[in-house]
């Protein structure tokens, strides 16, 4: 999660509103340093260099970032079938992000939650398994909440 200084719409008029926050997939390097990228803020579109988990700083006030990967870049490096799972259940950047690096680094076992519902006791959903060799699976989860 990377902090923005901007406000959510909904949140303007209230006083003292939460700091915007929004999901950024990052690579973690062999010398374990997050690798640094740039993102724009999904609220204000305001440009963040991120440099660490959860850390950021705004680089400009500059809202188009055309060296800044898109869903229509990584759709285009994916197998089409894995493109229309991902658009039919709406995923976001980082989700995006995080099923290219499973497919290039042939990272087999590794999932991205695609749905997910909690009833407070349940969670339930649907996740998208790579299972390698250029081959995914979706496959249902359910998930007992400890409750304290």
């Amino acid at each position: 999660m990377i902090k923005c200084r901007c406000i959510l719409p909904t949140l303007k008029n209230k006083q003292d509103p939460p700091v915007h926050q929004f999901i950024v997939f990052s690579v973690i390097d062999a010398q374990e340093k997050v690798c640094e990228k740039h993102v724009q803020c999904n609220n204000c579109g305001i440009v963040h260099k991120v440099y660490d988990l959860c850390k950021s700083e705004i680089v400009s006030n500059k809202e188009v970032l055309k060296s800044a990967m898109t869903i229509e870049d990584i759709r285009f490096t994916l197998p089409e079938s894995v493109a229309k799972i991902l658009e039919s259940y709406d995923c976001d950047l980082p989700t995006h992000e995080h099923v290219k690096f499973m497919y290039d680094f042939n990272v087999r076992g590794g999932f991205t939650i695609l749905t997910k519902e909690n009833d407070g006791e349940v969670t339930e959903g649907k996740i998208l398994r790579y299972k390698g060799e250029k081959a995914f699976t979706i496959e249902p989860f359910v998930k007992q909440e400890r409750i304290l």
